[in-house]
Formats: structure tokens, sequence, C-alpha cells
């Protein structure tokens, strides 16, 4: 069979399968011996393949497979494409689940860069999996567009919205909310979990209380700062999902255990007692106002919180067994403290943190803090804050450390540089001169490697322990301006 389509015609050969909302069957031309033609039928809402399949060609995003040819024949859209060797769904299959740790990182880093080309150009996939994937010139790219949505329209009455494949629809598919790029993040998890693993982390059959209510169960299997991102990537709530560009960038590093340092072991060690506070955060309902999403973000800012202090306790007791280590559990605001000859550490628990005037959104807040007995100046030591916010991209939220400090021409506090709730420092983000300023940038923590942090704090613990530990020589320690939206 021949047909005619806008750019040429094509010879259309023997059916090669079919699924979603169309099939697919061998096509040739002079200048395009190896390709496919994909025939949807004209129902309503079939037209948004074709539009998108012109917008992508277009925009000639290297992560999509390219649409060749397109238009209708009949009762019919036909699009056509390259032949691609395979789909990853037929990969996986062929290898029986068992792909290396660098093949499934090189899989996850081409549709993560297909991701963020997406997301550039403002397109939302909505039906992300294995089968969508194709192995295509080298690399892997992503087809099917066929449930796609351009990420700021408006859905139409027959657009396909309420269309998805049920294993690895984002809880806001299930709740028929709009799909941003956060939606194909969550299916980006759910294949990332499936190719470590071997299998899904949800299997039904009620797909909808697993995607909405259950957390998955905790991977075994990759490095630690990949285990942490697929976590990441499968967190109920949108806003607590990595953006598709710091997808791209943790997965170059993904492969990588920390160099030099014991946070991997530290992190391992917690890791049980993080997952026991993960099924407090199974039963997230359904978020239709802000604070319910607050409220939300709370309990996975506190679930992933627990790291950190816990890699901290573990350090002092594994390099100063005199030291004095208390875990107040269900007492007061304190997760432990320390205490070494008259030096002091400690950390406090999260608190939320209602909305404020910020050029970005704070949910919980904790502190840092490291004293000694008051020198003749008036010194006492020094606090951070630790604050689960999304100072860098809206939305993308993170535990991140910063501190304040005070104009020399009002009292100082006992401790400088000093940590604080934002309610507290009206003026540090204020572009005017006020009588709080940033005196440690806001600098973001990364779980899967806190040596720089733990050591850090530790050295301060040392010289506290001694009453050695002076005054800042100047303020801010580093250059703390900027790096915030807003700034």
């Amino acid at each position: 069979m021949t047909i005619k389509l806008q750019l040429r015609e094509w010879e259309i050969g023997p059916e090669l399968g079919s699924g979603g909302f169309g099939r697919v069957r061998e096509a040739h031309s002079a200048d395009a011996p190896n390709a496919v033609a994909k025939f949807v039928p004209v129902d309503p809402g079939a037209d948004r393949e074709l539009l998108i399949g012109d917008a992508l060609s277009t925009a000639g995003l290297s992560g999509v497979v390219p649409i060749l040819d397109s238009g209708q024949v009949a009762d019919e859209y036909v699009l056509i494409m390259p032949r691609a060797a395979y789909s990853l769904r037929q990969h996986m299959e062929a290898t029986r689940g068992q792909l290396g740790l660098d093949d499934v990182i090189q899989v996850l880093s081409d549709v993560a860069q297909a991701l963020a080309e997406l997301d550039l150009a403002d397109i939302v996939h909505r039906d992300l999996k294995p089968d969508n994937v194709l192995y295509l010139d080298g690399a892997w790219k992503l087809c099917d567009f066929g449930i796609a949505r351009y990420r700021d329209a408006s859905t139409a009455t027959f657009t396909r919205k309420h269309a998805k494949t049920r294993p690895y629809a984002a809880p806001e598919q299930w709740r028929e909310e709009r799909a941003t790029s956060a939606t194909d993040i969550y299916a980006f998890g759910v294949m990332a979990y499936e190719l470590l693993s071997g299998q899904r982390p949800f299997l039904g059959p009620d797909f909808r209380e697993e995607h909405l209510h259950v957390v998955p169960p905790a991977l075994t299997v990759g490095t630690l700062r990949l285990r942490l991102l697929v976590e990441e990537c499968l967190e109920k709530p949108s806003g607590a999902r990595p953006t598709p560009t710091q997808l791209v960038q943790r997965l170059a590093k993904a492969a990588h255990a920390p160099v030099g340092s014991g946070a991997q072991r530290l992190a391992a060690a917690t890791k049980k007692a993080a997952e026991r506070l993960a099924t407090e955060n199974a039963e997230l309902q359904r978020q239709t106002s802000d604070q319910e999403r607050r409220e939300a973000l709370f309990e996975v800012a506190s679930r992933t919180f627990a790291i950190i202090p816990a890699s901290l306790m573990e350090a002092v007791q594994a390099e100063s067994p005199l030291a004095r280590v208390e875990s107040p559990a269900g007492r007061g605001q304190m997760v432990f403290v320390a205490e070494l000859g008259v030096g002091k550490l400690g950390v406090s628990k999260p608190s939320p943190i209602n909305r404020w005037n910020g050029p970005f959104e704070v949910i919980a807040a904790a502190t840092i803090a490291v004293n000694q007995p008051q020198s003749p100046r008036g010194y006492d030591g020094r606090s951070h804050s630790l604050w689960y916010c999304d100072p860098k991209s809206e939305g993308a939220f993170a535990w991140y450390e910063l501190a304040f400090m005070r104009s020399a021409f009002i009292a100082q506090p006992s401790l400088v540089p000093f940590a604080a709730k934002p309610q507290e420092v009206p003026n540090a983000f204020m572009r005017v001169m006020g009588t709080e300023q940033l005196a440690w940038p806001i600098e973001e923590l990364d779980r899967a490697d806190l040596t720089e942090f733990v050591d850090r704090w530790l050295g301060w613990f040392a010289e506290a322990a001694e009453q050695a530990l002076h005054h800042p020589s100047q303020l801010p320690e580093k250059p703390a301006n900027g790096g915030y939206r807003g700034a």
C-alpha cells in the first residue's frame, strides 16, 4: 500500500504491533528505507499527537524520536518515524531485568536529558514507561506522545486527560489534577525502580491506592546516590520531586559513592530509621488546598532530615568514644546532644514553618549549634539554620544550610553567626540594609555525601571542647549575596 503524506509518498508494509491509541506498520521511502508508520484513528483528541509531533519536529529535540512525515489518510492520522532497534521494555525482557549499574545509569541519563528538553519546550509526556523509550542511533529516546500536553495549556474536553498507564501514573493523575513535568519525574522514578530491582514499586491490583498512599519498598541495589534520587522521584507531593534539570545533574554523579568519606557508611547505618519514618508518610491525603500540600511536604522534610543528625551522631561516636551523646527520643526539641570537655554540639528537630513574605518558600526549619562556656568577650559559639525550602527553583524542595548576622551597630547575640526561622529575620532577604543579613550562603546539603558538612561541624565541636572556638574573623565568612530566587 502506498500513501501520500505532507512531504512524500510512503510504502506501507506489515503490521509490527498495536496498543495504546494506534497501530504500527513498516514503512519506507526512497530516502528513508527503514521507518515505521503509526496509524491513529481520527477520534476526539487524537490530533493531539499529530500536533505535538509537529511541534517536536520543529524543536529538533535530540532526546525524542523524530517525526519524518505526517498527515491524514482516510479516517486515520499517520506519523512516520525512524525504526528503532528495540524498546526499553524489549531490552529488559531480553536481559531478564539483569542490567548492570552502568547500563541502568546510561538509560536513565538519556531519558532524564530528554525530559529536560521537554521541560524547556513546555511539553509534558504524561505516559512515560519502558514501552515508550526506544533505542535509536546509539541512544535512548522518547516516543509516543499520544497523551502528551503542553504544560501550561488548558485541557480541552477531548484531550485524553484521564488516560494513563496505571503502574506508572503519578498521584496527581489519579486525582485528575493538571499534569506537570513532576508527573513525568514520578513515572521516571517508577521506571528507574524497575530497572534497578527487576520489578515495579507497586504491583497492583489497586494501583490507585498504592500510588496515592503506599510508600514503595526500600531499594537495596544501586549506589546510595541513585537510591536516594529514585526515592525522591517517587515522593507523593510533586514539589518534593527533583526537577528534570536536577535529575540530569544528579545522575552525572549517581554511579559514584563519595570518595574518601564515611558518609556512605553513615547513611547506610541510618537508612532503616529513615525507612521507618517513611511509613508515617504513607497516608498522604488529597492535596486540594495549600495547607494540605504544605503538610505533605513537611512529612517529606521530616523523613529526609533524619540522615543529617544521624550522620553527625555516628561520626561523633566513631571519632570520640569519650563524648557523651544523648538522643532524647520523644522528649524536647533536640534530636541529639553531644558533650566533650566543655563543648556541646546539638541538632534540633524540624518544625513546620507558616507562610512568610520571603522570596522563596520554607516548609520546615531546624537548628545545628556548637557551644562553649562564654568567653571574656561574650562569645558562646555558633549556630546555623537548616531549612527545607525551594530557594533555587520554585517547587524544588531540599534541605539547605544557612546562617545570619546582625548589623555591627546593634547588640550582638552570644552565638555568631546564628540560626533563625524565616519570620525571625524579615530583613535578611530584602534588598535593603537591615538589622539581619546572611552570614553563610544558602547551600544545599547533599544527603548522599555529607562529608564536608560533618567534618566542618566536628572541627568546630573539637575547638569548643577546649574552649578554643573563636568569633569568626570576618562576616560573612564566605560570599553570601544571591544564591536564591529573587536575589
